[in-house]
């Protein structure tokens, strides 16, 4: 479809991009080119036949529609499978097309019709060139969202839109999904700090706790910890605007309450561990967090802020990881 679409762009003429393909999955030796001849699959070999589309998918639509098919037909199980295939497969396939997106982007006049969509993003609000617009709407509905970052589009998996099979998978996908979804409908980190509240980066902290408490060899595991451990640091560590007195060089108040507030509201969480450790050497230092520089304001960490920042992936091991 995705090759179909590009060359109907390419035929639109003034406005619409030109010559863009997305490259095809590998396909493995000796799978045949038309699916269609297949027979119909049993709930055993629904997996394999999956495995054989996403290898030879020309978009993403085609792969959805899939899953809305044969979801309902399969076990719990199976149903986790299929959505891990999934992940593999936008893994493999988002590169190629954004590669392709930009080159789209480099004419000029897409470029501009582009800007159309507004914020928040809506496709629908294109006019004049439907080539394009529903080139971009067949990427959405193959569980992709268009994203914007410092004026750049890409595509980006769409797991809220994804949260519709929900109903088909196990908790534990169910509440990877959730952590994911939240992620991409708002980064926790832009231009190189904290784009959302340490309040609610807390949240999300808690949630990812909860996640590795119930799923500790969960099928996401590995992938939320990670999260887990890039949310904690940022939160205990992102100082880079708002949170340290140019003068003093101490953590401000606001900041040091916020791991107060956390403490109390979440007594009994493995993270709480972690953060009243970080306030005993915050509070040790009586709240002062670099030492003064010589040519500048603001020098090194103190030696034991520093030293609770290096520990922090292995206190974090220490408490998640058998």
């Amino acid at each position: 479809m995705l090759l179909v679409m590009m060359m109907a762009i390419a035929a639109a003429g003034c406005g619409n991009p030109q010559g863009v393909t997305v490259q095809d999955p590998v396909r493995q030796e000796g799978q045949k080119e038309d699916t269609a001849q297949l027979p119909p699959e049993t709930k055993e070999d629904v997996l394999d036949k999956f495995k054989l589309i996403v290898s030879q998918a020309k978009d993403a639509g085609e792969v959805v529609q899939f899953l809305d098919t044969h979801l309902p037909e399969v076990t719990q199980k199976q149903a986790d499978q299929l959505f891990l295939e999934l992940e593999d497969f936008y893994d493999r396939y988002l590169p190629s097309l954004n590669d392709n997106f930009a080159t789209m982007l480099s004419k000029p006049e897409t470029s501009q019709k582009m800007n159309e969509v507004g914020y928040p993003i809506n496709i629908n609000n294109i006019k004049g060139d439907d080539t394009l617009k529903q080139w971009l709407l067949d990427q959405q509905a193959g569980g992709l969202a268009l994203g914007n970052t410092e004026g750049e589009f890409f595509w980006k998996v769409d797991y809220k839109a994804l949260q519709k099979y929900d109903k088909y998978v196990s908790n534990d996908i169910r509440s990877y999904q959730a952590l994911k979804s939240e992620e991409a409908e708002k980064s926790y980190f832009e231009d190189g700090t904290i784009a959302i509240t340490r309040e609610k980066l807390g949240d999300r902290i808690m949630k990812a706790e909860l996640y590795l408490t119930e799923n500790p060899e969960g099928l996401k595991a590995k992938e939320v910890l990670q999260m887990y451990k890039d949310y904690l640091h940022a939160y205990l560590t992102d100082f880079r605007y708002d949170a340290i007195d140019d003068r003093t060089l101490k953590l401000l108040p606001a900041v040091k309450k916020s791991f107060q507030t956390f403490v109390n509201t979440h007594p009994d969480a493995k993270t709480t561990v972690i953060v009243q450790k970080y306030l005993n050497v915050i509070n040790n230092n009586k709240d002062v967090i670099y030492e003064k520089g010589t040519n500048s304001i603001q020098g090194p960490l103190k030696k034991d802020i520093q030293s609770f920042w290096d520990s922090l992936n292995n206190e974090v091991d220490s408490l998640f990881v058998a």
